[in-house]
């Protein structure tokens, strides 16, 4: 029996497969053992489990499926990906040929934790901001992962200019508001966003180094900013004027496009700024319309237009602050394989913008090619797929689409163009009337991955408006729904990770370079101390420094000493047993599973009582017709005592199944309730530990001051009182606690796999809840601790440099370089602080991308 692991991380985009090795008892990667295994073939640029799963399934089977033993196929994984994988291996041609399990080693899903990350970065972002506020690439860069981190998805439309991708865009929008036309249209990139209200539109341009920002109504067009007068807002509004109704995306067509023919008239003259940005309500017809992601469409300049030929390096820079695009090629049928669209595929391999792994291949104007009347054959696909530029860009699907039909399916009302509405007039009844001539349904001709086009064309059947459906747009939609729902999270997550580790490095560096300059002033200062004030200097320093140790080793014996003693959370499991048979009792009581119990017994009993009858009268009468009775009633009887059994059973597993969704609800709710009690008792009694050692700090410093003939008497007591005074140390990290809660108390914080109908193991259950209190409140309290020894040193540090400030007091050369040390001090001391907040944030995030074992 063959033995095969895929082991699979989105968040580090890798895609892994072993071998097991009886003999030799290990997992051997298959990428070293079978050198000619289609498995090998793993480009990350492109590689994504969910969209390659049907193919990875079907090349185990072809390479590893020998006689009848089926092979054992482990996943390690999250449980989004187990699912896909699951659905394939139950198929009717694999099942018999694939055992699927999971691994306990799991790791957890984006959409499970990318709300924790989110809030941890909030909590991080202005301390960053803070720290690099003089580098302004780092600044950069932390807009980036804010806007990443956001429900933004930006949508990058490539293709040529005769693709159609002007029209594409006005059918994701729902109306027409970019130009289409034979020539090319589009000479510069258009940003477009949703407005967040329905009834404004704004756009916002550069014309001659001008800014200029219009914002529409259903009334008028007002200028925000730049200059009205000027020529090219002048013949806007005589535009706008000489329409018949004051529609607000009749007005946006109109400016957009005399904006966009203004460069036109003098080809040697740039008057247009490079990007044009449009915010425009979307159609409520569509997904998009509807969603809760922000998409951001940009458009840009065909690829073999003479206009703007180095418009990838404007997009590219467009894109700077984005991140996790879903790249769009638009083409046409007969024009998918020239050497432009080959040589704008290169081109945009080059975004890093931009996710590969997403690039959806979008054929427009499908319905106005002769098509298979039965979809393409394995052939035609065979041809498509080798083109140069598709073999280069295919990942998730070649997509078919009338974007006109699209485009009116949403909002007839939506089409300007009098052209375009002509077109869809034409073809209305093609793609609304089954019992038309030449009946089309465009996603039926859709090329992907077979289990996701399973699931495409059925969702497309059963959506209620048949024209969005059957122009392909509707499956366009959902696909790009699905990207920015489910599958992004994996890259903001791993975004916001790799940034703060790069901030970690950024804040060592400056850590260093201000503790080199410390240092170099500490020396100066020491100099110029005479030798009793020098000692002086050197005894708090020592003693200083040698209190803090002190006082940090036994706080860790102390607050492990407190968590043993007084934080046990422990239960039993008689008790837990106790809870659980409750439950089920309420749950039989609920569905009367009694009388279930009751009917089959009854049912039971009538079957053995009519067999005893049957018997005897075998003895009488008629014997050949006394057997046909036995045997007629014995399986009528037989039948109704299966249904009552039956029925039995799925009532006692329905009971099973509440009972241990309720179980395992109230023992979470009772772990993070009993996690939250030690968290607010851990930072009471920490808080109180640090306050005392704070106070002794203080009893030691004024022992030493008062002890020394460094100082006069006068200023003995005025440093000391400086001493008492000084404000006591506080404590309220914020920041820890958004930490522990994403750390400890999120999704299923037991980690234990329940079947569909299976009864919770109450030792299993009281095992793993003991062992997971247990060292998570270990955990919590060295956090906890350790964040307060932070606070501590920071208070202690402060104090030791104003004693030191107030002893150089009368030499005011001395004076000043001591506050220069001061600052240097509190400066490095926040770094710290900083730097252990980002850490923290740093070690939480990974440990939510952690692989993680379950019971």
């Amino acid at each position: 029996m063959t033995t095969i692991k895929i082991v699979s991380n989105p968040y580090s985009r890798n895609l892994s497969y072993f071998i097991y090795s009886e003999e030799h008892d290990t997992w051997d990667s298959i990428t070293q053992e079978s050198i000619n295994s289609r498995l090998r073939e793993n480009d990350e640029e492109k590689i994504f489990l969910p969209f390659k799963v049907k193919e990875i399934v079907d090349t185990i089977i072809s390479e590893y499926y020998v006689g009848t033993d089926p092979i054992e196929l482990i996943f390690e994984g999250t449980t989004d990906e187990y699912g896909e994988l699951l659905d394939v291996c139950f198929e009717e041609e694999i099942k018999d040929k694939v055992h699927l399990t999971r691994s306990p080693r799991v790791i957890e899903t984006a959409r499970d934790i990318i709300d924790h990350a989110k809030a941890i970065f909030t909590t991080v972002h202005p301390i960053i901001q803070n720290i690099v506020k003089d580098d302004t690439e780092i600044l950069k860069g932390l807009s980036k992962v804010s806007d990443a981190l956001s429900d933004i998805i930006p949508i990058c439309i490539f293709g040529n200019y005769s693709a159609g991708k002007s029209t594409f865009i006005n059918s994701l929008i729902g109306y027409e508001i970019l130009p289409s036309g034979g020539d090319p249209v589009t000479s510069k990139i258009y940003e477009i966003k949703r407005s967040p209200q329905p009834d404004r539109a704004r756009v916002s341009f550069y014309y001659l180094g001008n800014e200029y920002e219009l914002l529409f109504d259903s009334t008028e067009c007002r200028v925000l900013k730049g200059d009205k007068n000027v020529d090219l807002l002048q013949e806007a509004f005589a535009r706008i004027d000489e329409q018949e109704d004051f529609d607000m995306f009749r007005m946006v067509y109109e400016t957009v496009e005399l904006i966009n023919s203004y460069e036109r008239r003098d080809k040697s003259v740039t008057v247009i700024g490079s990007v044009i940005k449009i915010e425009v309500p979307f159609s409520k017809n569509g997904l998009i319309g509807q969603s809760q992601n922000q998409y951001v469409i940009f458009d840009t300049p065909g690829s073999n237009s003479n206009t703007n030929m180095d418009h990838e390096k404007v997009l590219s820079k467009s894109l700077e602050g984005f991140s996790n695009g879903i790249p769009i090629w638009v083409t046409a049928y007969d024009s998918i394989d020239s050497v432009d669209n080959a040589k704008l595929c290169e081109k945009l391999y080059k975004i890093d913008a931009l996710d590969k792994r997403f690039t959806m291949i979008v054929i427009n104007k499908a319905d106005s090619v002769e098509l298979p009347k039965n979809g393409l054959g394995k052939q035609d696909i065979m041809i498509m797929m080798e083109y140069e530029a598709v073999e280069k860009m295919y990942s998730s699907g070649i997509y078919f689409v009338s974007s006109i039909m699209g485009l009116g399916s949403k909002n007839i009302d939506g089409i300007i163009s009098d052209f375009l509405l002509e077109v869809y007039d034409e073809k209305e009844r093609k793609f609304s009337d089954p019992s038309a001539r030449a009946y089309k349904k465009l996603y039926e001709y859709n090329i992907m991955p077979e289990q996701m086009k399973e699931k495409a064309v059925q969702l497309s059947v059963e959506c209620d408006n048949r024209i969005y459906a059957n122009s392909g747009l509707y499956c366009i939609e959902m696909e790009m729904e699905q990207f920015a729902s489910k599958h992004s999270a994996y890259n903001k997550c791993q975004m916001v990770y790799i940034f703060l580790k790069s901030i970690i490095s950024e804040t060592d560096k400056r850590i260093n370079d201000k503790t080199f300059l410390l240092e170099q002033r500490k020396k100066k200062l020491e100099q110029e101390l005479d030798a009793k004030t020098f000692e002086l200097v050197d005894s708090i320093q020592v003693a200083s420094s040698t209190s803090t140790r002190q006082f940090d080793r036994d706080s860790k014996t102390y607050i492990k000493q407190y968590v043993k003693e007084k934080l046990s959370y422990e239960r039993t499991s008689e008790e837990l047993g106790s809870e659980d048979q409750m439950i089920a009792e309420q749950k039989e009581q609920d569905v009367n599973f009694a009388s279930f119990e009751r009917d089959y017994a009854k049912a039971k009993d009538s079957r053995k009582k009519n067999l005893l009858e049957n018997s005897q009268n075998l003895l009488k009468g008629n014997i050949v017709q006394s057997i046909k009775t036995l045997a007629t009633e014995w399986a009528s009887d037989s039948k109704s005592v299966q249904q009552k059994k039956e029925s039995m059973d799925s009532t006692r597993q329905l009971v099973d199944k509440d009972t241990t969704d309720r179980m395992l609800k109230n023992v979470v709710e009772e772990f993070k309730k009993n996690m939250m009690d030690a968290q607010d008792k851990l930072y009471s009694v920490c808080l109180g530990y640090w306050q005392h050692n704070a106070v002794m700090y203080r009893e030691e410093m004024t022992r030493i001051i008062m002890g020394t003939d460094a100082l006069s008497e006068k200023q003995r007591v005025q440093l000391s009182t400086i001493i008492v005074d000084y404000p006591p140390f506080a404590f309220d990290d914020e920041a820890d606690k958004v930490f522990i809660k994403a750390k400890f108390l999120r999704g299923n914080v037991l980690g234990i796999k329940i079947g569909a109908s299976e009864r919770l193991n109450i030792g299993r259950l009281t095992s793993s809840y003991n062992s997971k209190i247990k060292s998570n409140i270990n955990e919590m309290s060295e956090l906890i601790n350790s964040s307060c020894f932070s606070g501590f040193k920071d208070w202690q540090q402060r104090l030791q440099a104003l004693i030191e400030r107030n002893i150089t007091t009368f030499n005011p050369e001395l004076h000043l370089l001591s506050e220069l040390i001061q600052d240097e001090e509190e400066r490095i001391s926040q770094l710290q602080m900083d730097q252990q907040t980002i850490a923290n944030s740093l070690k939480t995030i990974e440990g939510m991308m952690s692989w993680k074992e379950l019971e």
